[in-house]
């Protein structure tokens, strides 16, 4: 007996160690997302042995770089880049105790920006502060030929803080990283002081995790991914800059706040022209500007809070104003922009440079899909070939609702689809009032979402519900077309170069002007209707011809996926409904444990308590309509309906 004790109570051991071995030796996988413009956490503590797997969610290229070189995510479709695309894993496991700095070269160096830490072990990890600069030197450093720099890249890595980087007239082929803070670039001639990347470079000036640095008075063109790009910064300015021909966008904000962008020029875009990115509250101003010929003019993902747009000229480019929410970046839902006195104008450029979200919004002039709390308002939004103002949901790999978005006094015409438009079924709060316009979806819109009764208790304020239902099938129509058609990506190499711009003028050319203390809320009482923007008179656009549409779709040319998803997808339900009611009625008439009034009851239900009315009457009703009929007809219904609908989704990459 006491044998079998000994050998049992070595295998409970045996068993023991071998549990715990298992436990030490299996550790679960870490995740770390890679979004626009950001890792996931930024900071992740694990033990040794674990492998991590980092998760590209993002819209934009992106890759993950040890900071010594010693690994790298690759991509067999873009080996000598290492580009790591939405969808995409790499995972990279670490044995050794330690710290290891990563970073993305397309959004940041290797200690600022787009960057990230692995710290593995049992290790002393102290994040330093950088120490704030109490006096700016404001020294001038020239550039050009026959100064003391020859480069921008040079003098920037030669100034102090508050310095002035003054830049003479050349073609300068250099990409400019920018890491001192407070530093002012400034060209002396907006038209040829230019910055060019000969499509070899990702990003013209570049300014990571850095302070305060205000870029003016010149161009910046010929680069694959952005002219120029603040990233994590509090204070940046863009002020007199023509930026054209880059790959994703002009200028571009991304985690800064406390910025103004006033009198750009962007063209040539497949993204937009204007970008700001994941701020809130932004404190930015987007002023006296022109863009056209981009995909986009204006986009602004998950961004809000003290950011106004005004004063600006949005036209000719795929579409025009679009902030929106989307979960490729981080802290959805975008919210509390306010979009007020801008031109938005024929923005239908089909042979502008484009990304997939160009193509869904194609047409329109300003959407807000999923978004909160923005205010547009006393907008000129003339001549779109789809919507004028949209309010719509907006699909990623979350579905958002837009929510107390409030339209009024804005003029809206000739909009082929309609003017106004309120997507549902759900998005409470939003409102319309005191717009000139032609024509809504739904109609009588601002009659039944009124700005003054949307928030009471009047019946009227509540029907319909919140929208038109259509407007969820019709954004999955626009996005299956979008994820079927062949973009191509060398457009924006191609497109035609702008005239001339205004140059910026100087009480003292020699004196720097640092971002510091820019933001201000504007005096929206005194913004007035842009019409002086306008080169032909608002009658003319009082008798447009406008779209045959039906349910959101064009009658003289739907594609098939429109077809699918704003015909097939919207309708369907109201004919199950049909063909479910006309069975009911039928055996109402003949059904024998119905009778006299009974009758009259049961048909009241059917007719005045849409679909669920009728669900009630065969399922929980005296219908004697045998089961195999009632599973045919309303549980076989519902599936087809749902199956072609996912079918869609898969075969057209909607999903």
């Amino acid at each position: 007996m006491s044998r079998f004790f000994r050998v049992l109570s070595v295998s409970m051991l045996l068993f023991l160690f071998a549990c715990g071995s298992e436990e030490a030796t299996s550790l679960d996988p870490q995740i770390v997302k890679v979004v626009d413009d950001e890792f996931s956490p930024r900071v992740l503590y694990v033990e040794p042995g674990t492998t991590v797997i980092w998760e590209s969610g993002g819209a934009n290229d992106h890759n993950v770089i040890a900071s010594d070189g010693s690994w790298q995510a690759i991509s067999s479709d873009y080996f000598e880049y290492g580009i790591i695309t939405k969808g995409d894993q790499y995972e990279h496991t670490f044995n050794e105790p330690g710290i290891y700095e990563y970073y993305c070269p397309y959004h940041g160096t290797n200690n600022k920006g787009m960057v990230g830490t692995i710290v593995v072990g049992d290790v002393d990890y102290v994040v330093t502060e950088e120490v704030a600069t109490t006096t700016l030197s404001q020294n001038v450093l020239k550039v050009g030929n026959g100064e003391q720099y020859t480069t921008i890249q040079d003098a920037v890595n030669n100034s102090n803080e508050g310095d002035l980087v003054l830049i003479g007239p050349g073609v300068y082929n250099e990409s400019v990283t920018v890491t001192t803070s407070y530093l002012t670039l400034r060209g002396t001639d907006r038209n040829k002081v230019i910055v060019d990347g000969q499509f070899m470079s990702e990003n013209g000036i570049q300014i990571y995790e850095t302070d305060g640095v205000t870029v003016e008075n010149l161009s910046v063109r010929n680069f694959t991914l952005n002219g120029v790009y603040w990233n994590t910064s509090k204070g940046f300015k863009g002020s007199y800059l023509t930026v054209y021909n880059n790959g994703d966008y002009g200028v571009y904000a991304f985690n800064s706040t406390d910025g103004v962008f006033d009198n750009v020029y962007a063209s040539g875009h497949p993204d937009s022209g204007i970008y700001i990115g994941q701020c809130y509250p932004c404190n930015s101003l987007i002023f006296d500007n022109v863009v056209e010929g981009n995909a986009l003019g204006y986009s602004g993902t998950n961004a809000g809070g003290h950011l106004y747009l005004y004063n600006n000229i949005w036209r000719d480019n795929m579409s025009g104003i679009v902030p929106n929410t989307l979960d490729s970046e981080l802290n959805p839902p975008g919210r509390e922009t306010t979009i007020i006195g801008n031109l938005v104008i024929d923005n239908n450029n089909y042979d502008a440079p484009t990304n997939r979200f160009g193509i869904v919004a194609k047409g329109m002039g300003i959407v807000v899909p999923g978004r909160v709390g923005d205010i547009i308002e006393k907008n000129l939004v003339v001549n779109h070939d789809r919507y004028g103002i949209v309010a719509s949901p907006m699909l990623d790999a979350n579905l958002y609702f837009s929510q107390h978005v409030s339209i009024k006094n804005n003029v809206v015409l000739d909009s082929g689809y309609t003017d106004l438009a309120l997507a549902g079924p759900w998005g409470p709060g939003n409102c319309f009032e005191n717009n000139i316009y032609q024509t809504s979806t739904p109609p009588l819109l601002e009659q039944l979402h009124n700005c003054s009764s949307i928030d009471s208790s009047n019946m009227i304020a509540r029907f319909p519900l919140q929208g038109d239902p259509s407007g969820l099938m019709m954004l999955a129509g626009f996005f299956a077309d979008a994820q079927t058609t062949d973009l191509d990506k060398n457009r924006y190499k191609e497109y035609p170069w702008p005239k001339e711009q205004k140059n910026m003028e100087f009480a003292d050319i020699n004196k720097p002007s640092p971002a510091i203390n820019l933001f201000y809320v504007p005096d929206l009482e005194s913004i007035e209707l842009p019409t002086n923007l306008l080169n032909e008179n608002l009658e003319n656009y009082y008798n447009a011809e406008k779209e045959i549409i039906m349910s959101g779709v064009p009658i003289s040319s739907p594609t098939i996926w429109q077809l699918l998803f704003q015909l097939y997808g919207y309708l369907m339900p109201f004919v199950l409904y049909a063909a479910w009611a006309a069975l009911a009625i039928k055996d109402i008439d003949s059904n024998e444990r119905v009778k006299g009034s009974m009758k009259y009851i049961w048909l009241g239900v059917v007719y005045l308590v849409p679909f669920l009315g009728v669900l009630v009457y065969h399922l929980a009703g005296p219908s004697e309509i045998s089961r195999s009929m009632k599973l045919a007809a309303i549980v076989g219904g519902l599936f087809s309906y749902i199956a072609i609908l996912v079918a869609g989704a898969i075969i057209s990459g909607l999903v």
